[in-house]
């Protein structure tokens, strides 16, 4: 008697043939000062919230406006001084807000990068 493939297998053998399946590929996000794209849990979301306050969001879920920084204090300075962070996030970005994005993203950056 002739064995006959079941429509799951034939399935689960096209998706891993594909590059389906369990080995997904990682959402790719990319930094708005630099324009690199690197894996999304690489990169710091900075959200605008829908009241207006902008905050560090590490773990990517937080409702708002948000656009992505490499860890790195070199593409905040870039994004604050060419104004492509604001632009992103729709909103006037004044010295205090800066100065505390800057901290956010300080210890953002040691807990992305594995840092102590």
């Amino acid at each position: 008697m002739r064995r006959t493939a079941r429509s799951s297998e034939a399935r689960r053998s096209a998706s891993v043939a594909s590059g389906g399946g369990p080995g997904r590929a990682l959402p790719q996000r990319t930094c708005v000062a630099c324009r690199t794209t690197r894996p999304k849990r690489e990169l710091v979301r900075v959200v605008r919230s829908p009241v207006g306050e902008l905050t560090v969001d590490l773990r990517g879920k937080a409702p708002g406006r948000g656009a992505y920084l490499d860890p790195d204090p070199a593409c905040l300075e870039r994004g604050l001084a060419e104004g492509v962070l604001a632009k992103a996030l729709e909103i006037e970005i004044d010295t205090a807000t800066a100065d505390r994005l800057r901290e956010e993203l300080a210890v953002a950056a040691k807990t992305r990068t594995g840092g102590s």
